[in-house]
């Protein structure tokens, strides 16, 4: 199993964070890591005017609510299993506190969050929270949904573009699949670039495409089989590769987890997802891990 040694996991008390918190543990017993547990308490100061003689009392009401929620799903985590557990309560805008804290702290390698998503057309989205922490987090952040899976992942989807990026992600994911029936399915999509002038010379490229990408994904394959506690699958396709990727979530048969590398570059104030990622991370209907290098 993948050897996570400190992880932490944001709660508001909601549904979703909830299933975070339950997969969190999970994951904690089996790596046998630290589990942080974090809420973020925020009144906007608008919220109360300066005529509001009882703000400052009601303030502090509102923290020890939280402290004591806190401490409450402290316990429960550690009923549900965890063997090393505590928990902090942090003071300001939820996304600014826990991406600092994630920034203070080297140790965290891992950060499991729910979402507050709505489902839409077939989709779920992110709360504006999660995305937040998802873009700019400087380790690896799986994303849970409120009414996803948080049991033992046994079908795991792959994206590989055959970069350092796509490395990690696969390195992530022998780390997670469970040892006996689980799979891995590496899947490489084919993003041909414009051809206006002839049609078969479009189909051409393509064609070298394949060539290139059935041998890559063979090397890949046979080297994550010698290592991996899991059966390797191998899958092509052609076109955007966004959309390729959801187009296979909801084909089926069903997945567990999708573990995709992020290329986003270190910009002023965040780290960015790459545009391939965030897509599936926004509109995945199965818990996302995102693979990005420790900063």
């Amino acid at each position: 199993m993948m050897a996570f040694q400190k992880i932490l996991c944001p709660i508001d008390f909601s549904a979703g964070s909830r299933q975070a918190m339950h997969a969190a543990v999970r994951l904690a017993d089996e790596a046998g890591a630290e589990l942080v547990l974090a809420h973020a308490w925020y009144v906007p100061p608008v919220a109360f005017g300066a005529e509001y003689a009882l703000a400052a009392e009601l303030m502090e009401e509102i923290r020890a609510d939280a402290q004591d929620a806190l401490d409450a799903a402290a316990r429960e985590a550690a009923e549900l299993g965890a063997r090393r557990v505590s928990s902090r309560l942090l003071a300001g805008s939820p996304p600014h506190e826990l991406v600092r804290a994630l920034e203070e702290d080297p140790a965290f390698d891992l950060v499991v969050m729910g979402t507050h998503g709505r489902t839409g057309l077939a989709r779920v989205l992110l709360g504006s929270v999660a995305e937040s922490v998802v873009r700019r987090a400087p380790c690896p952040v799986l994303v849970v949904r409120p009414d996803g899976a948080v049991g033992p992942f046994a079908r795991v989807l792959c994206p590989v573009d055959f970069s350092e990026a796509s490395q990690r992600a696969v390195d992530l994911a022998a780390g997670l699949v469970q040892p006996g029936g689980a799979e891995i399915t590496l899947l490489h999509v084919i993003d041909p670039p414009a051809i206006h002038a002839r049609e078969q010379r479009l189909l051409e490229v393509v064609r070298d495409l394949d060539r290139w990408a059935a041998a890559h994904l063979d090397a890949w394959a046979g080297q994550l089989a010698a290592r991996a506690s899991a059966s390797v699958a191998k899958l092509c396709r052609v076109g955007r590769p966004g959309a390729e990727i959801l187009k296979v979530l909801d084909e089926g048969p069903a997945f567990d987890l999708v573990v995709i590398g992020s290329h986003g570059k270190l910009g002023l104030e965040r780290v960015l997802l790459g545009s391939v990622a965030e897509k599936v991370v926004r509109h995945a209907s199965c818990p996302v891990l995102v693979a990005r290098p420790r900063a």
